[in-house]
């Protein structure tokens, strides 16, 4: 009863912390990106029909309340044991060699990628999507709120290999801030449901990254483009669209049309 106790000390400040990034960043994207610029933007859209509605969102928005719950309720967990000394994690950068904090970024974001790539498949499975992942996909033209909405689990499990990590492999702290907030980041990029990405992007040294048309591509096609962060399991395992860098290219070119801006007021 004490370690609840002790845990439920932590979730109030996760949960406002949680709150206040997630619904700024995602309210400001959202406002820029399909209000404020929105006609200015149009040819940077990835799905030409528009979809979502006053419904959606507010459907989305009610996940997101459970998604913050659940996320900032493992926070507090992982916080919990790390305060008992029964995780590795620690914040004294003199503690370990200075390459387990630089490496460490790299290294987590791998292990987040790969554990996202297989734990999102077996999400698609027939046997376990209906009951799981599907209120995800109810969202099919995606916007910054669709990164939150999920079914109350999906969260925990896409986030649960930190715990072996934290246990065997040491952490330094600043470094786990900065994975959750390019998570953050690339969760709102994915759904974003615009291309911002330039033209040459899948042709540089960045093109194992993923692209908001590529994760677009999976909510609008469902079978595919599985990765997260990274291109690379799609690639070795032949679950990336054929079509992926034609979609991409496509929309580069109509990103180069100028759109007729819509008049502001009768004249």
């Amino acid at each position: 009863m004490q370690a609840i106790s002790d845990i439920l000390k932590y979730l109030p400040s996760g949960m406002l912390t949680a709150l206040f990034l997630n619904g700024t960043l995602i309210t400001l994207t959202y406002f820029l990106f399909w209000k404020k610029f929105k006609n200015q933007l149009r040819n940077y859209k990835i799905q030409i029909k528009q979809r979502v509605n006053n419904k959606q969102i507010a459907h989305e928005l009610k996940n997101a309340v459970t998604t913050i719950i659940v996320g900032s309720s493992f926070s507090a967990v992982v916080i919990y044991l790390s305060s008992k000394g029964y995780t590795k994690i620690y914040s004294n950068f003199s503690e370990h060699s200075p390459w387990f904090a630089i490496t460490g970024f790299f290294m987590l974001l791998v292990l987040d990628d790969t554990w996202f790539y297989w734990c999102h498949r077996l999400l698609h499975h027939p046997k376990i999507f209906r009951y799981v992942h599907l209120e995800h996909h109810r969202s099919i033209d995606v916007n910054p709120f669709t990164s939150l909405s999920f079914f109350w689990i999906e969260p925990f499990l896409l986030t649960v290999w930190i715990f072996p990590v934290a246990f065997f492999i040491p952490i330094y702290a600043p470094v786990l801030g900065v994975v959750q907030l390019w998570g953050l980041l690339d969760n709102i990029k994915s759904h974003l449901g615009y291309e911002i990405y330039p033209a040459n992007f899948n042709k540089g040294w960045l093109r194992f990254l993923t692209t908001s048309t590529h994760h677009n591509m999976h909510h609008s096609k469902f079978n595919g483009n599985y990765g997260v962060h990274f291109r690379i399991w799609d690639r070795l395992l032949g679950t990336e669209f054929e079509d992926y860098e034609k979609v991409f290219n496509e929309i580069q070119q109509r990103k180069k049309i100028k759109p007729k801006i819509e008049s502001q007021g009768a004249h």
